[in-house]
């Protein structure tokens, strides 16, 4: 006699293994790094040197990813290319480990220096410092919804980044599988006896990351 039950155990089994990948959760990457990906920001500037005080908003496009490279000494690093106003755009470096984003920061004359930019996966809490000399703390202070012209972003992290040899502060949000979609940053310091204070802020108003 045929065992039905035999068979049907069979035929359940069958189908969870079927249907089990697509019912994974991919995990959320906070700083997708996909070749040819776009971000354009409004930038605010607000300056203050004195009693003397001037602004300036525009929108620009901020970053292109231009795929990976090797670079000397250095290993395989992603290029993202940042658009300047001279017409000759800067390069930023960046290479991406299962529990950490590092970015190479070139200076002339001098060693590249890696510095430790995110912590990965990012949790509310965390913290850690940029390099050993602890330059830069950052923090984990908050998991937010950011809404934006560009759209409604949930569960965007929210990192503080203060700097410990001056007085210099930051703020960033990022947002899951898009990236950075807001900062703003606050420095104050003198010179020749005079204040000097600048207040800037982006957020996201055009974004592109292709499939990969």
């Amino acid at each position: 006699m045929v065992d039905l039950r035999f068979y049907m155990n069979r035929l359940v089994l069958v189908l969870v293994l079927f249907l089990l990948p697509g019912c994974v959760k991919k995990k959320p990457d906070y700083f997708p790094l996909t070749n040819g990906a776009r971000r354009s920001m409004r930038i605010y500037s607000r300056r203050i040197v004195g009693s003397d005080t001037s602004e300036t908003t525009r929108v620009r496009l901020v970053s292109v990813v231009q795929g990976k490279k090797q670079l000397p000494g250095i290993g395989l690093v992603w290029v993202i290319e940042v658009p300047r106003d001279s017409g000759r755009p800067s390069h930023v470096y960046f290479r991406k480990k299962k529990d950490e984003i590092v970015q190479i920061v070139f200076s002339k004359g001098r060693k590249p220096v890696k510095l430790h930019y995110l912590s990965l996966p990012l949790s509310q809490g965390d913290h850690w410092y940029d390099t050993e000399s602890e330059r830069e703390l950052f923090e984990v202070v908050a998991k937010e919804t950011v809404k934006l012209r560009a759209g409604t972003f949930p569960d965007c992290y929210k990192i503080s980044v203060v700097s410990t040899t001056s007085n210099q502060a930051t703020l960033e949000w990022f947002a899951p599988d898009v990236g950075p979609v807001k900062w703003k940053s606050r420095a104050v310091w003198f010179k020749d006896g005079v204040r000097h204070e600048l207040v800037r802020s982006a957020v996201l108003v055009r974004y592109q990351v292709p499939a990969e």
